[in-house]
C-alpha cells in the first residue's frame, strides 16, 4: 500500500468480533491503549451496530462542504474548520473505520458477516484459525476483506498492529479525497510523496499522535498527542522558500531574517492571513524555526513546534544552527 498522508486524521473506532470473550479480553488489554475500541462476541449484535444509522463523516462532508471560489487555501481552511476535526466528540467516537472478525464463529462466519456490512468506507480483516487459505484469499480477491491474518501466526499482535495502521490511513485517504482532489492535491504535492510520507509517520509515532488535521497559509498540520498536547508540523517546499524570499526582498525584510531563510536552515511562520512577511506585523518575535530536510520529489524543509499563545514579550529570533537531513 503506497504511503501518503492523509489530510485529517481522527481515533475512528475499530470493532472486533469474536465468540471466544477471553481472546476479546486479551485484545482489549493490548490495544486499549492505542485505539478507539468496540468488542462483540455475538455476531447479530455486531452486525446491527455495524449497520445502525449512523453520522456518516463521508457524506457530511459533502453535504457541509462550502462551494469552492476564489483562494483554494481559504476554502480548504473552512473545510477543516468543522469542529468535529478539532476535538474527539461522540459522533467520532462511533465513527467505525476498521472491522475485525474472526472466521469461525457460531451462526454468521467472519467472511459472511464481512458481506453483510453496508457501509463500503469500513475496512475489513479476517482473523484465521479454521479457514482454509482459499477462503481467505477468494475473499480477499473478491473485495469482500483488506486483510487476513493467521491467530495461529507468532507475530500474530504485530501483523495486526500494522494492518490496522495501514488501514485506517487508508480510510482517511479515501475519506479526504474530494477535498484534495478540488482545492490541494495540484499545488501541494507532499501528500503523495513517499519520503515526506515517512517522515511525517515517524513524527507521529515518536510523539504519540492520536489525531491531527492540515492546514494552509502556511502548509502545516496540527497535531494533538495522546496527552493532549498540541504541536504544528511544518513543511514547505523549495518553492515555497523562494516564494517567501521573493515577498521578503519585494517588502525590504531585514537582512538577518532574509539570510536566515534563503540558508534554509530556518522555515518561518508569520503571523499573517496568507502566511507571508508583512511589514507592519513583524515584530522580531521568535517566528524561525531550525529545519529539518527531507528529500523527497523535492526538498522539504520541516520543524515540529508546540503550538501556543503569543508570548507577552517578544523573543529575539532564534540564531544559526545548521539543519539535519534524513536520507
Amino acid at each position: 500500500m503506497k504511503s501518503r498522508i492523509p489530510l485529517f486524521f481522527y481515533p475512528a473506532q475499530i470493532v472486533f468480533i469474536d465468540d471466544n470473550p477471553d481472546f476479546l479480553a486479551s485484545l482489549e488489554m493490548i490495544f486499549a491503549g492505542d485505539f478507539n475500541l468496540k468488542l462483540f462476541d455475538d455476531t447479530k449484535q455486531a452486525l446491527a451496530y455495524i449497520n445502525a444509522p449512523k453520522p456518516d463523516a463521508q457524506h457530511s462532508h459533502k453535504k457541509n462542504t462550502p462551494e469552492l471560489s476564489g483562494d483554494s487555501d481559504k476554502w480548504v481552511k473552512k473545510v477543516l474548520n468543522h469542529s468535529h476535526l478539532k476535538g474527539r466528540n461522540t459522533e467520532r467516537d462511533m465513527e467505525i473505520s476498521i472491522v475485525v472478525a474472526d472466521f469461525s464463529m457460531p451462526g454468521l462466519n467472519g467472511i459472511e458477516l464481512c458481506k453483510k456490512i453496508t457501509n463500503p468506507a469500513i475496512k475489513k480483516i479476517l482473523l484465521t484459525g479454521h479457514a482454509t487459505p482459499s477462503d481467505a484469499v477468494n475473499a480477499f480477491n473478491e473485495n469482500i476483506i483488506h486483510y487476513y491474518i493467521k491467530k495461529s501466526d507468532d507475530n500474530m499482535l504485530e501483523q495486526l498492529t500494522n494492518a490496522i495502521n495501514k488501514l485506517q490511513n487508508a480510510y482517511f485517504q479515501d475519506l479526504t479525497s474530494h477535498i484534495k482532489a478540488e482545492a490541494v492535491e495540484v499545488n501541494t504535492p507532499f501528500f503523495a510523496d513517499t519520503q515526506l510520507a515517512e517522515y511525517f509517520q515517524n513524527v507521529c509515532n515518536e510523539r504519540d499522535v492520536k489525531e491531527y488535521f492540515y492546514l494552509p497559509n502556511p502548509s502545516r498540520f496540527m497535531l494533538k498527542t495522546r496527552d493532549n498536547n498540541e504541536l504544528l508540523c511544518l513543511i514547505y517546499t523549495e518553492e515555497d522558500i523562494a516564494e517567501h524570499l521573493k515577498i521578503l526582498e519585494e517588502e525590504e525584510a531585514p537582512g538577518d531574517l532574509i539570510l536566515r531563510i534563503a540558508s534554509r536552515d530556518f522555515i518561518p511562520l508569520f503571523n499573517s492571513e496568507d502566511g507571508f512577511y508583512e511589514p507592519e506585523s513583524f515584530n522580531h518575535s521568535v517566528q524561525l524555526f531550525p529545519a529539518e530536510r527531507v528529500a523527497g520529489k523535492t526538498n522539504y524543509y520541516c520543524a515540529v513546534i508546540p503550538q501556543h499563545e503569543p508570548a507577552a514579550e517578544p523573543t529575539p529570533i532564534i540564531p544559526f544552527a545548521s539543519h539535519r537531513q534524513l536520507h
